[in-house]
């Protein structure tokens, strides 16, 4: 199929004319990546040429080929004075130790661990925890399901990286390398990261209980750069603007996501938005690295389907970008639209502002539909029962993933 006949079967008319944004200056820069490749070249080019500071954080941590090679880079620039900071995630990089993070270590760079299981004894003593060790295990049970799901870096508090890519030979392309994974991220540069900082920070070694009470009472933005999900209340308003958002499309709604399990207000935002002409277009994994995920997003094809939702099935490997588009609001983050996200997970998402950075979105999300599968009601063949029967578990078990 050609890009024209997805253009052309459901009309999209300029979006532009609706979104004033599209005609502000920002003086900002943007470089959004599609490859793994890519990404980790440009980012291993800043770490080298980093002078003050290195902020990094991630889901997945893996001491593979590509982990090593970050890992010595980082080890570098801590040895010719720049302040390195590492934070994995407790269950993401639930392997995190050995020689290998001892290099980093010793080079000057600190790193921690985001909610350790509480049995991993051997990884508390680089996790930073305001209880007294007694109550330990019994803090990190009840944080058991709060992950930082963000993959961020910071060089110099000036330069950004931010999107969906674990550090994982997974995202890497090439015979004995790696699978390839479609995933997308963006550097950014020249704009206030400040945002950025705090909730790292806060990651880190938590708030004090006075800058926690302060958080409380700070405006919270609803169209800020950075969307960052750190607190409950931030948690409230920014998926309160998303659906808002959803519901006042005029022209298109096209999501890119790797684990689709919708709350009920989102999945009636998206029928509505169907019902009522907008072009609505959701790309789904047909092949993920949680593999019952398809099968349980399966559960909620005919609903949306029904409605006039386009859903397609990402083919040539596995898919796990998490992108929006809506009219010509554009994210790029690691947000999932599932419960995870929404009641547990740390998470970031960038509101891309350059039109050239949202051309290329579109061009590229109009290019994984060539390379996709789209499922109709008359096309789609259910799941064999053994993969209902799995992903409706998944959907009684939704509160965890």
């Amino acid at each position: 199929m050609t890009q024209n006949h997805f253009q052309q079967h459901h009309p999209y008319r300029s979006h532009r004319r609706h979104d004033h944004s599209s005609h502000q200056h920002f003086d900002h820069f943007e470089q959004i990546f599609f490859r793994g490749d890519d990404y980790f070249a440009s980012l291993l080019q800043d770490i080298a040429n980093a002078e003050t500071s290195i902020d990094l954080e991630t889901y997945i941590f893996a001491l593979d080929d590509l982990g090593k090679k970050i890992i010595h880079a980082l080890s570098e620039a801590a040895q010719r004075g720049v302040a390195v900071r590492v934070l994995v995630d407790g269950v993401g990089a639930s392997q995190w130790g050995g020689d290998l993070v001892r290099l980093l270590e010793k080079a000057g760079g600190q790193t921690r661990i985001f909610h350790p299981f509480p049995w991993s004894l051997w990884q508390w003593s680089r996790s930073f925890v305001h209880v007294p060790s007694i109550l330990k295990v019994i803090y990190l049970l009840l944080k058991i399901n709060s992950r930082n799901h963000r993959k961020v870096c910071v060089i110099d508090k000036r330069v950004a990286y931010i999107g969906g890519f674990n550090i994982s030979n997974s995202h890497i392309k090439g015979k004995g390398r790696g699978d390839g994974w479609r995933d997308t991220g963006v550097r950014i540069e020249d704009v206030n990261l400040s945002e950025l900082i705090l909730a790292f920070n806060a990651a880190w070694d938590n708030l004090a209980i006075h800058e926690r009470l302060r958080q409380i009472f700070r405006h919270i933005y609803t169209n800020p750069i950075f969307r960052l999900n750190y607190s409950w209340h931030r948690r409230r308003v920014l998926y309160k603007n998303l659906l808002q958002r959803i519901s006042q499309s005029k022209e298109r709604v096209w999501i890119t996501n790797a684990y689709f399990v919708p709350d009920n207000f989102l999945l009636k935002k998206l029928h509505d938005a169907a019902l009522r002409d907008v072009d609505v277009r959701i790309l789904l994994p047909r092949k993920s690295d949680v593999a019952f995920m398809p099968w349980t997003s399966q559960a909620f094809y005919e609903r949306l389907l029904e409605a006039g939702v386009r859903i397609f099935e990402y083919l040539p490997t596995v898919l796990h970008a998490k992108t929006l588009i809506l009219d010509n609001w554009m994210l790029i983050g690691s947000s999932n639209l599932n419960h995870r996200s929404l009641l547990h997970d740390l998470e970031v998402d960038v509101n891309i502002r350059l039109q050239s950075s949202k051309d290329e979105l579109e061009r590229h999300f109009l290019g994984d539909l060539q390379e996709s599968r789209e499922v109709t009601l008359t096309t789609w063949q259910k799941p064999y029962l053994y993969q209902r029967l799995i992903g409706s578990v998944g959907l009684y078990l939704k509160y965890w993933i």
